[in-house]
């Protein structure tokens, strides 16, 4: 217990130190002279989010150090192969060992990494990592204890079966502790030629960095190899890279402080649906793009919730902000049934990459593809691409229970009778689902997608089938928020931290 106790202080002050000094260096001293290279340009990570990251850090590191305990208990009754003298086999030997280590340790995060994002893991165990959506050097060690285990544990085995030098073991633990922090660093350090064979299949910062705002793709630790096998790639990681290395200049808007929406009107669109028009109060807020998301701060009954909603009004053509909120959890029953006219809500200023922005040049054909809810970012994209780029066409599948969970139904038949170019065909549950003959537009169709899981899993198979290219299709994922077993690691702020969570 002691030697446990002893270890397990002075990996804390080793991590929270190295930590400690990169936030120091590139988010303070350096951060106006690496501005360009900052990945997110609105910043979020403020003090609230660090302390809960050092918080996380403490408990999981508790579970690391059992784990390194129990490495050592078992070299001890010779379960495993671990020798003390580094070279014993050869320097050859060593070196080949590392390179093994980081093979099987890449294989093994990556599928693990993945089977955390499975809804009925994710939000009890991975999500605690996700709460931070704009990283930083905090995030390294932010995970759930049972994670910190798990994606340590392919250790145990692989040295059971293959002799490993100390050394070699502490080589890749600090191998493995600077990817880890150059991948939550927050900063592309990478040079322009990392977009280049073979300096490309390494994990870049702006890889893991859209990871966490996107959800559901880049999985990897050190190599690209997985996801560009499993075809699990992010759509913008390159692109998003090579935007970063052409900045000119860089403004980093600071949303860590929350700004105050004054409730201006509340409109049914559905028996379940419910639109709440804002004005802000900082005129900052009409700043966005279609597609983008507030970050809510609803006090119920003397609880803070932090919830997440799509803006459904869209820039430079409403002058006003909404979200459409779906009858669900508790922030949605507030705005059901207990929110008034003049009461005022705090909020951050929007954000998201599930974005539209006009190319009037371009001509292409849009098909927004919506289940239920998942109509309200579209819904915004879709007034942008009629008003901005009257030579496309658009086309709206919309897939809904019954007639009457339809939101914006008249708005919708409205639209389709205004613009020529605009195409909307309904689909309900029992009478008619959306098929591979009905995405099967040809030409050069590029897809946005949102809705739930099932739905858009079902839908991206169809435009695979019909090999449409993952530039040409971009999706927008739900996903719950962190769910504290007992109360820990520590009290959370119940944040649903994707772009679209209409609860």
């Amino acid at each position: 217990m002691f030697d446990f106790i002893k270890q397990y202080l002075t990996t804390i002050v080793a991590a929270l130190t190295i930590m400690g000094l990169a936030y120091l260096i590139f988010w303070i001293l350096l951060r106006n002279k690496l501005a360009k290279k900052k990945i997110q340009l609105s910043k979020r990570a403020g003090w609230s989010q660090i302390k809960g990251e050092i918080g996380a850090t403490m408990l999981s590191f508790i579970g690391g150090t059992g784990f390194s305990v129990l490495l050592l208990s078992y070299n001890e009754m010779g379960l495993t192969k671990f020798y003390l003298n580094a070279g014993t086999h050869g320097l050859w030997y060593e070196v080949l060992v590392i390179f093994i280590m980081l093979i099987v340790s890449d294989t093994w995060f990556y599928w693990s990494h993945r089977a955390m994002h499975h809804q009925s893991i994710y939000k009890y165990v991975h999500a605690l990592h996700h709460r931070s959506l704009d990283v930083n050097p905090f995030t390294s060690s932010s995970f759930h204890i049972i994670e910190s285990l798990w994606l340590t544990a392919w250790v145990l085995p692989l040295a059971m079966v293959l002799p490993i030098s100390m050394s070699a073991l502490g080589i890749m633990q600090v191998i493995g502790t600077l990817n880890n922090l150059k991948s939550h660093l927050g900063y592309e350090l990478f040079p322009k030629m990392f977009s280049k064979p073979p300096f490309n299949l390494l994990i870049n910062a702006t890889n893991h960095s859209l990871h966490h705002t996107q959800y559901r793709g880049n999985y990897g630790l050190f190599f690209r190899f997985w996801d560009m096998a499993c075809g699990t790639e992010l759509n913008d990681t390159k692109s998003t890279f090579n935007e970063i290395h052409s900045r000119k200049t860089a403004t980093i808007i600071d949303n860590t402080k929350y700004r105050t929406l004054i409730i201006d009107k509340i409109t049914n669109e559905t028996p379940q649906t419910v639109s709440v028009y804002f004005k802000p109060t900082d005129n900052a807020f009409y700043d966005y793009l279609a597609g983008q998301y507030l970050t809510l701060k609803v006090k119920i009954g003397g609880k803070t919730h932090h919830r997440c909603f799509s803006l459904s009004s869209s820039p430079n053509i409403d002058d006003f902000l909404r979200i459409t909120v779906k009858l669900k959890g508790d922030v949605s029953h507030y705005f059901h049934q207990n929110a008034k006219i003049g009461d005022p809500v705090e909020s951050l200023l929007p954000v998201g990459d599930f974005t539209f922005s006009p190319q009037p040049t371009i001509e292409k054909h849009y098909v927004m593809v919506a289940g239920g809810s998942g109509i309200t970012p579209l819904f915004s994209m879709m007034m942008q691409m009629l008003k901005f780029e009257p030579q496309n066409k658009v086309t709206l599948l919309y897939a809904n229970k019954t007639v009457e969970n339809i939101i914006f139904k008249s708005q919708l038949k409205q639209l389709a009778m205004t613009y020529p170019n605009f195409e909307y065909i309904d689909f309900l549950s029992g009478n008619k689902r959306i098929e591979q003959a009905d995405l099967n537009k040809g030409g050069n169709t590029h897809f946005y997608i949102c809705g739930p899981d099932a739905f858009m899993c079902a839908i991206s198979q169809h435009l695979k089938d019909l090999n449409i290219p993952k530039s040409h299709v971009n999706l927008e994922h739900f996903a719950d928020g962190y769910k504290p077993w007992f109360g820990l690691p520590f009290p959370a702020k119940a944040h649903y931290i994707k772009s679209f969570t209409n609860q």
